[in-house]
């Protein structure tokens, strides 16, 4: 048998391999930037939703205990809690609020309540969480109770 000569390459050239290289590590680089822009918006609807939970639970206690249950938020602190007992939770650092609600639900200047009733309704209001530019209005219907976020 006579050997075959070779008449294709195989494998890349060194010019190839240093192109994928240049191109990945431009990638990696910019990877970065784009996931801090994208992390603070993140960031800020999980907190939003976090006080959303948090006024589905207060209207669920007062349904299945009978009882009304408030959600306490102060602003100033960027604090909120279930009731006046419970342990504060802190809102995601850099993000702002505003509370909207019932002139009697005002305990002074920074803070507030939104009170859930056993029938499911509430006094309502709407918590704004601000970010940069960006917010999200988390709003209380007085007539449902029912919390939904708005962009």
């Amino acid at each position: 048998m006579t050997p075959r000569a070779y008449t294709g390459h195989a494998g890349f050239t060194l010019i190839e391999l240093l192109v994928v290289l240049a191109v990945m590590g431009l990638l990696v680089s910019l990877g970065p930037i784009a996931f801090q822009k994208v992390v603070p918006g993140m960031a800020l609807k999980s907190s939003a939703r976090a006080v959303m939970a948090a006024f589905h639970e207060a209207r669920g206690i007062a349904i299945s205990d009978n009882r009304q249950a408030v959600v306490i938020i102060d602003v100033d602190a960027r604090t909120y809690r279930l009731g006046a007992k419970a342990p504060a939770r802190e809102v995601e650092s850099g993000v702002g609020l505003q509370l909207v609600t019932a002139e009697s639900e005002r305990i002074d200047d920074s803070q507030g309540r939104i009170r859930f009733y056993p029938d499911g309704t509430s006094t309502g209001g709407r918590l704004t969480l601000t970010r940069n530019e960006r917010n999200y209005h988390v709003v209380v219907d007085w007539i449902t109770g029912r919390a939904k976020l708005e962009e």
